[in-house]
């Protein structure tokens, strides 16, 4: 039974990061930034978690934009490194 509320309390701990992380307003304003093309079946499922999850509190460019600097954050040391692998002689 113990194991069984440690396991519920964990997601409930992954729940509430998501929430912080993905579900919260930006100050970001879409007709300031650049437009994005993403296929159709993205733009439903991304759609669907801004209107059903967000709870009308969020748009899709907040969204976006939270998951692309958690993404960010993330990789920051293995983007660096791939792009310091890549980078070719000017001369």
């Amino acid at each position: 039974m113990k194991k069984q509320q440690n396991s519920q309390l964990k997601k409930t701990l992954h729940i509430d990061e998501y929430e912080c992380a993905f579900l919260k307003p930006t100050s970001t304003v879409a007709r300031c930034g650049k437009s994005v093309y993403i296929c159709s079946d993205f733009h439903k499922k991304l759609t669907r978690i801004v209107c059903i999850l967000g709870d009308g509190e969020i748009t899709l460019t907040d969204y976006i934009h939270n998951v692309l600097k958690q993404h960010f954050e993330n990789f920051a040391d293995e983007i660096n490194t791939i792009h310091a692998l890549n980078q070719k002689p000017i001369l």
